[in-house]
């Protein structure tokens, strides 16, 4: 009866698939269903894929590490914090997103999680207040301004709609304050469309108990200033981080090339304990 059944759907162009809960098979198939509909869209399916192989690392990476504390650096709407939370990731979140039109989203999302706390604020090297530029695609927003090649591949979509003060601290500083102990196993996310480099430079202390970090870089330069992927290496891998993962993540619109990646970092295996 079920292969009777499973002819008839094909016959008529459909396919019976298990059920499932797991967060990357759900993810799979949710991008099937998008993909097998824009079969020409070839940017759409370079980005679903390549997202949904990083959240399948950032899954592994959370349990080898058996990690109890999530660092979120520019968190936009939460998009990565919740994915850690599909990916199974039950512990600890601090999110910081200094953006206001986000805070009321990103305060809400927190009070029904129960375990992750927003910080309206940025991360750099030392404590400042800066001018974020705030694009048409906040996604785009950044204390950097966009370049000439930013403005040719993105055009409107970073076309500047406001300025906003903000304040700028070091995560160095907020964990200190906050007493996070050396025995926390410390996954560090940051995404600040450029800035990611004086992030991590002000997180020195923060890295020595960080057992993976997944950061933003860029080959291909929108912002002036903007952290390039040689910059991040320099800056990781003489703290003995390893590359444990890149996962393209943006490309120029008109010429497929790349520009941004997901780039995972992680201790050696030595430093690792056992998964629970």
């Amino acid at each position: 009866m079920k292969r009777f059944l499973r002819l008839l759907a094909r016959r008529f162009g459909y396919e019976f698939l298990h059920r499932t809960d797991d967060a990357v098979l759900q993810s799979l198939l949710d991008a099937y269903n998008d993909l097998r509909l824009s079969p020409r869209d070839l940017l759409r399916w370079d980005h679903r894929l390549a997202h949904l192989a990083s959240l399948s690392h950032l899954r592994s990476q959370l349990h080898l590490h058996a990690i109890d504390l999530l660092i979120d650096v520019g968190a936009n709407r939460g998009q990565f914090a919740l994915d850690a939370r599909r990916a199974g990731y039950t512990g600890e979140m601090l999110s910081f997103e200094p953006l206001a039109a986000h805070q009321a989203h990103l305060s809400n999302l927190a009070a029904r999680d129960g375990r992750w706390r927003i910080f309206p604020c940025g991360l750099g090297a030392t404590a400042a207040e800066l001018d974020l530029h705030v694009y048409h695609d906040d996604t785009f927003s950044s204390v950097l301004t966009v370049n000439p090649s930013a403005q040719n591949n993105f055009g409107h979509l970073v076309a500047l709609e406001r300025v906003e003060r903000i304040s700028i601290r070091t995560l160095d500083e907020i964990l200190a304050e906050r007493e996070i102990g050396p025995a926390r196993r410390i996954f560090l996310k940051t995404d600040t469309q450029g800035y990611d480099a004086d992030v991590l430079a002000g997180a020195a202390d923060t890295l020595r108990q960080t057992l993976a970090v997944l950061t933003e870089a860029t080959v291909a330069p929108l912002y002036d200033g903007s952290s390039r992927l040689e910059e991040i290496n320099a800056l990781l891998l003489p703290l003995g981080f390893a590359r444990a993962g890149l996962f393209p993540i943006g490309y120029a619109p008109e010429t497929h090339t790349l520009i941004e990646l997901d780039c995972f970092f992680c201790r050696p295996a030595s430093h690792i304990s056992p998964p629970q």
